[in-house]
């Protein structure tokens, strides 16, 4: 008996949708060794415990190693460690952090303080000492001069105990490179960066600040009110005690004096929607060049809006800009966000033919933080 296929009756067609591109988590550091267990050829690797490290080739005296156990130890419990390798005798600091960049995306935020190792070998080194060396100065500041300007974005932790270092990049006015003055604690930035990249974890009511947070395996700094003035006036960050009883990292700023959580959230946030973006294009089989594809293009990143204001990083507000179209100095923005688009039929022919999207606004209000507080008490007998 000839057996005839249904499809001719009831044909079924099964369209699986392309999987997402995946969301950069904005929770790794990564720190610069010279241990020499990562080739040149590989450049970074990622850890998820020190026992990882361990069984890899790092030793329980490795500069890394030690940094890994100082970030793993904090309240915030970061799952992941990156480690990128420096060629200290070939290549600068700025070089070796562009390489590390290029060779993995998916580190965040470049940490400056894990020290490197010298050669044991090294007639310099002395052997009751810890074979160790700093960052220079010009170091860090080619370093941050890449961080400002690479992508995907990144930001920069550096430990300094030279205010003039400080001063000179609040001068430059960098909005990614944070930081940190301490005499003391040699891995100070290491611990900061394990309290903010454990913090990181988008969920609801996530977003964080950085200043006033305790942290593990660091003493604070004796710094008297003149050093602290001073650093602060440079926008720089400092670990000290309050009261006898409260031990807490102060600031949170950047070179510019830009809030830490802003940028990173911000960053977060254009990833996101960048994303989303190109998903839509990469799955659509056309985004009309009419308002219903702008609409298309809105629903596709509105999520990403929707989940700044969940984790918090946005909030209902008063909008105090510039007017963007018709949104103006002192409307409210009762969602935290307001979407606008100039009109299609309103685009040059230039325009039209090169098939771009008429320009899109979205207008957000951030939930911003209180970190210093005054109260008044007023009492009567």
């Amino acid at each position: 008996m000839a057996v005839l296929p249904i499809k001719d009756i009831v044909n079924i067609i099964v369209n699986l949708s392309p999987r997402s591109a995946v969301r950069a988590g904005f929770n790794i550091a990564m720190f610069l060794g010279t241990s020499g267990v990562i080739p040149v050829s590989q450049r970074v690797r990622t850890y998820s415990s020190t026992d990882s490290m361990l069984a890899d080739g790092f030793t329980d005296e490795s500069p890394e190693y030690k940094a890994a156990l100082l970030y793993f130890a904090q309240d915030t419990n970061p799952g992941k460690f990156a480690v990128g390798f420096w060629d200290a005798d070939n290549e600068t600091l700025a070089q070796a952090v562009t390489a590390c960049r290029q060779a993995d995306w998916n580190w965040y935020l470049l940490c400056l303080a894990l020290p490197a190792v010298l050669d044991p070998g090294d007639p310099a080194a002395d052997p009751a000492v810890p074979p160790t060396c700093e960052f220079g100065s010009e170091d860090i500041k080619a370093a941050a001069l890449y961080v400002e300007g690479c992508m995907p974005s990144t930001a920069m932790f550096y430990l300094t105990n030279d205010i003039s270092l400080l001063e000179e990049m609040k001068g430059l006015n960098y909005n990614r490179s944070l930081g940190i003055y301490s005499e003391i604690s040699p891995m100070l930035s290491v611990a900061v960066a394990g309290w903010a990249m454990g913090a990181n974890t988008g969920l609801a009511n996530s977003a964080y600040t950085i200043a006033n947070k305790p942290l593990k395996g660091v003493l604070v700094d004796p710094l008297d009110e003149n050093t602290v003035k001073a650093v602060k006036g440079a926008n720089g960050n400092y670990y000290v005690n309050r009261g006898q009883q409260f031990d807490g990292f102060e600031q949170g700023t950047m070179a510019s004096g830009a809030w830490f959580d802003e940028i990173i959230n911000l960053d977060m946030l254009a990833n996101n929607i960048q994303l989303s973006v190109m998903d839509l294009l990469k799955s659509a089989r056309k985004v009309p060049q009419t308002e219903d594809g702008v609409l298309m293009i809105i629903a596709a990143f509105t999520p990403d809006l929707e989940k700044a204001l969940r984790i918090g990083f946005l909030a209902p507000g008063i909008w105090k800009a510039p007017p963007i179209l018709n949104l103006a100095f002192g409307d409210a923005i009762p969602g935290g966000y307001v979407i606008q688009s100039e009109p299609v039929d309103e685009q040059s022919q230039a325009n039209r033919d090169a098939r771009l999207a008429p320009p899109i606004y979205a207008a957000v209000k951030l939930a911003g933080a209180i970190q210093h507080v005054v109260i008044q008490i007023d009492v009567n007998r």
